[in-house]
């Protein structure tokens, strides 16, 4: 579809932000020009009280106009990724976030060159640095961390070597990879990674079979690249790691949002407390797909035939504003706003980026991009978005600039309690028990994935790591072998855990975004107690999950999902989840014997 065809109504309102390009341009002169101002801060950031806020301000402001016109490149290069202008656009964007990190690299060196007892010195005589106080407390947890100017520049020049592994590893296996075709009757299909997860729902167990075998058997064919690239990239990280004073790579990722590794060893603890669900649904699976034995080529069939429900972009609006009437009057009234105000680009149209996400800075709507096509995926995509953006509008809405986000490890929760609301209420009111059992199953698997699933990839990002530490040769039989043990262990008997699994970490990206996918599986697991609460009616606990959306970084993460009820330094939270999941799964088995 010709995006000019697509109704003014369906797609994002970007003039808010800036009414015509020139206006791009604009503040593209003006950030140069507040870099230029920034600079002259240096070597009297901490002169005074005075100087401190002042300079706090201007970064502020250059902050504010980089993210704007950032935000305002990618919206518009994402419409239409054939339109040379703005990718032009955004290669401006790249080039100055380049340049204002290189310029002002000298600013946090600086502030902790000083003794922390100072800037609190500061911040008791002017009233107006009184809200920075958490965020320089954040800021001088990184002392120890910290080198002297001229060593953070050159890890920061070593930072392109390090990011080397992962460039590589994205080239090899988008670009590099080829993978043989398989037949279907007539047909010949190219398999690709795109289109893998697809072949393998084919109803015929033995094309199903071909397409598994042969696709495995191109990572296989490149086991000891993919091994090679991985050491590297664990090197790379244990490497400035150890730069940085830190015991390990893992206690270095976990730093940056204050979370104790407790946090990352719960998880893995809870997850093999409760194995045995994950190998009951696999068995439950084995036993509805009628196979004597189970392999991995059958591990994406769904349990329940797909009721082919569609929903109008429309439809799917007045479905989750009702869905999401737990949240309170103010959160819809505001929620229907952002459907009305346009902060979505809803349909898919030519040279438009796939996929979806929710964008925005502190000083724009907080966008939405989809590729609507009437499915029940697209109706949890749109609810799913949305609430990440609600999430972002009620940061800003109550937080200064300075605390106008949130953190990674908080970033999915609020998306994913707002799909178990939908989904708990298409539940409640589904039209019979097929329909029922196929949303049951969306729930189970959903848990499946993002928390089992993750929580064996986090596991074995932290055995992997263990190599280097113990400076170990990483190879690929060792990672197999890790691999190997890890998928005995999660699915229990009743499947094969043959050659060709145990070489699925090399087709894993996520591994080269180290200690990451955990936060998956313990953000999955916080939606699941929070909307469990917010379910029940209790008005104290919708009060405090709104709290967590008003948070920000006001808070360091652990504290703000404490606050809203979720304790992750404890294992009881996760339990809780673990129980929904079980409960759910027995409510499945119920409803396919109907």
């Amino acid at each position: 579809m010709d995006r000019k065809d697509i109704d003014k109504s369906l797609k994002w309102d970007t003039e808010k932000i800036y009414k015509t390009d020139d206006d791009f341009y604009k503040d593209v002169e003006e950030v140069k020009n507040l870099i230029e101002k920034t600079k002259t801060y240096k070597g009297r950031i901490l002169e005074s009280a005075d100087s401190l806020y002042d300079f706090l301000k201007t970064d502020e402001k250059l902050e504010r106009k980089f993210s704007k016109l950032g935000v305002y490149a990618s919206l518009k290069s994402d419409e239409d990724t054939r339109v040379a202008k703005y990718q032009e656009m955004t290669k401006i964007a790249d080039n100055l976030f380049a340049s204002l990190a290189q310029e002002l690299s000298f600013i946090t060196p600086e502030i902790l060159s000083e003794d922390y007892k100072k800037v609190q010195t500061y911040i008791e005589e002017k009233d107006e640095l009184k809200i920075y106080e958490h965020y320089f407390e954040d800021l001088f947890r990184n002392k120890d961390h910290t080198l002297g100017e001229n060593e953070e520049k050159i890890i920061a020049s070593f930072s392109k070597l390090s990011q080397n592994p992962q460039n590589t590893y994205m080239i090899f296996s988008n670009a590099d990879l080829k993978f043989p075709k398989v037949k279907k009757g007539d047909e010949e299909i190219q398999i690709t990674d795109a289109n893998f997860t697809n072949l393998e729902l084919d109803s015929n167990r033995e094309f199903r079979k071909e397409v598994y075998e042969k696709y495995y058997t191109v990572y296989k064919q490149f086991e000891n690249t993919a091994a090679s690239l991985l050491d590297g990239e664990m090197t790379a990280n244990n490497t400035i790691a150890k730069l940085k004073k830190f015991d390990s790579a893992r206690k270095m990722s976990l730093f940056a949002n204050n979370i104790d590794e407790k946090v990352y060893d719960n998880l893995i603890e809870v997850i093999h407390d409760n194995i045995e669900i994950h190998r009951d649904y696999t068995s439950l699976r084995k036993k509805v797909l009628g196979l004597d034995d189970l392999g991995f080529e059958d591990i994406y069939l769904p349990l329940v035939e797909d009721y082919n429900k569609t929903y109008t972009f429309d439809e799917a609006k007045e479905l989750i504003l009702k869905a999401l009437a737990p949240l309170g009057e103010d959160y819809i009234k505001k929620a229907r706003e952002g459907f009305d105000d346009r902060w979505f680009d809803v349909m898919e149209n030519d040279g438009k980026r796939s996929g979806g996400y929710s964008s925005g800075s502190y000083d724009t709507e907080p966008y939405i991009l989809l590729n609507y096509n009437n499915s029940l995926d697209s109706l949890f995509t749109t609810a799913h978005e949305l609430g990440h953006s609600m999430h972002s509008y009620y940061t800003r809405k109550t937080q200064p600039y300075i605390y106008g986000d949130y953190s990674i490890f908080l970033a999915e929760i609020a998306s994913t309690t707002n799909e178990l609301i939908l989904l708990n209420y298409m539940i409640d009111n589904a039209k019979d028990e097929k329909e029922k059992a196929y949303l049951l199953n969306h729930y189970v698997n959903s848990f499946k994935s993002t928390v089992f699933r993750q929580t064996m990839f986090a596991e074995f990002e932290l055995e992997a790591n263990k190599l280097v530490e113990n400076s170990m040769p990483v190879t690929a039989e060792k990672l197999n072998k890790i691999y190997h043990d890890l998928n005995v262990d999660y699915f229990g008997e009743d499947i094969e855990v043959d050659k060709y699994i145990s070489t699925e970490w090399a087709r894993i990206p996520h591994f080269y975004m180290f200690y990451y996918v955990f936060q998956y599986a313990t953000g999955f697991s916080s939606a699941v107690s929070l909307s469990e609460k917010i379910l029940k009616g209790n008005k104290e606990d919708l009060e405090k999950y709104l709290n967590f959306l008003k948070a920000g970084k006001s808070k360091y993460p652990l504290q703000v999902l404490k606050e809203a009820g979720v304790d992750m330094s404890k294992k009881d939270s996760l339990q809780k989840a673990m129980d929904v999941c079980k409960e759910k799964l027995e409510e499945l088995k119920k409803s396919l014997e109907k």
